[in-house]
């Protein structure tokens, strides 16, 4: 019965044209974003790495139409669809719609996360580690103020919220609470840490083909990227994946605004 009836929810006309914008809104971002990406990360890369590159027979275009294809498709389109049909089987998922209990705690979390990035990062582990302070030396260009917005906004929420912490609820949800009618908060909480933590272990492989991983960097990278994670999944779980997109997209682009008028 159950599964009647969420097969006859699925195969609403209305439910797969929705499904179909959503799909498609991720796989621009992700082709824009992608392709943005690899534009400017080669500026950020170490000598050895650029050399790699080179060496490779690898261009700054070749990178980039391997992000679009990376970011579009591989980490966009395919987890997004997965994370559709996850969310919605965990009741995760909300549609796009405007709340009005989503105003406030959404733009409160994007400031604070525009503000940790800049000038909060540059003030607080910008005088321990050269790498940390020399990123916010020079304005940001466009290629990076829109992969900010696409990549970290939507493909990273897609990756992180609505594929990876929907299938942790799924999972723990059916190893430990099989028998409950309805899933317990306390799934939600500990498959939102998990995947903030794994969030944050993300972006060190990045990280270490810039610089040398130290205790600091570490330690910045889980502080800042686990604990905005914890608050863009509170988002996804509150209001639906659209105002996690929303805090973490603009978080980017306020935190580059930023930077380009002080700097």
């Amino acid at each position: 019965m159950a599964f009647a009836k969420t097969f006859k929810a699925l195969s609403d006309p209305d439910y797969i044209k929705n499904d179909l914008k959503f799909l498609l809104f991720v796989l621009c971002s992700g082709l824009i974003g992608g392709y943005c990406i690899a534009l400017y990360l080669p500026d950020m890369y170490s000598q050895e790495m650029l050399q790699q590159m080179q060496e490779q027979g690898m261009t700054t275009e070749m990178l980039a139409l391997s992000g679009a294809v990376q970011y579009g498709i591989i980490y966009g389109v395919i987890l997004a669809a997965i994370g559709l049909v996850i969310s919605k089987k965990v009741g995760l998922w909300k549609g796009f719609r405007f709340d009005k209990d989503a105003v406030a705690p959404t733009a409160i979390i994007t400031i604070i996360a525009a503000l940790c990035l800049f000038p909060g990062d540059k003030l607080i582990f910008g005088p321990f580690n050269s790498w940390v302070n020399d990123q916010y030396n020079i304005s940001p260009e466009l290629p990076k103020i829109i992969s900010g917005l696409l990549v970290g906004g939507v493909i990273e929420e897609v990756m992180m919220r609505l594929f990876f912490m929907s299938l942790l609820v799924l999972i723990i949800s059916k190893l430990f609470y099989r028998h409950e009618k309805d899933i317990p908060v306390r799934v939600f909480a500990a498959a939102n840490i998990i995947s903030a933590l794994l969030f944050a272990a993300g972006h060190l492989p990045a990280t270490a083909a810039m610089t040398t991983l130290t205790p600091i960097v570490l330690f910045r990278c889980f502080l800042f990227n686990g604990g905005l994670g914890l608050c863009f999944g509170y988002l996804y779980r509150k209001y639906g994946i659209g105002y996690a997109m929303i805090a973490h997209g603009f978080a980017h682009l306020i935190s580059d605004l930023l930077m380009i008028i002080f700097l």
